[in-house]
């Protein structure tokens, strides 16, 4: 796990989020009680897929500000996808973490 995290450190060092092009596929790690990275900043028609790289505990994506219904638990190596159409501002959480500061956000600009 450190060698995942340490790598994708690395990775967000080195390649800027914004830098993503329409239609790629964005990772999200979930290790402990963090989003990393904690906030993307991507183009309109960009995939967000979270993993859940923690081994002890479950997470989830919820979207407050939306009616999306209740997310799905993920355990260990799951993941979930959302595809962003539209510019904006997501603000996100894990409902069962969130008191312990585990948000993210996510910027879809047309730039």
């Amino acid at each position: 796990m450190r060698r995942q995290l340490l790598s994708g450190l690395l990775m967000a060092a080195l390649f800027p989020l914004s830098a993503f092009a329409e239609g790629d596929v964005v990772t999200v790690e979930m290790v402990d009680n963090e989003f990393i990275p904690e906030e993307l900043e991507i183009s309109p028609g960009t995939t967000v897929r979270w993993v859940n790289e923690a081994r002890r505990t479950f997470h989830d994506v919820y979207f407050p500000d939306e009616d999306m219904g209740s997310p799905p638990r993920m355990f260990h190596e799951e993941t979930w996808e959302r595809t962003f159409d539209e510019p904006g501002t997501y603000h996100y959480i894990c409902r069962p973490h969130e008191d312990r500061g585990m948000v993210g956000v996510v910027n879809v600009t047309d730039d």
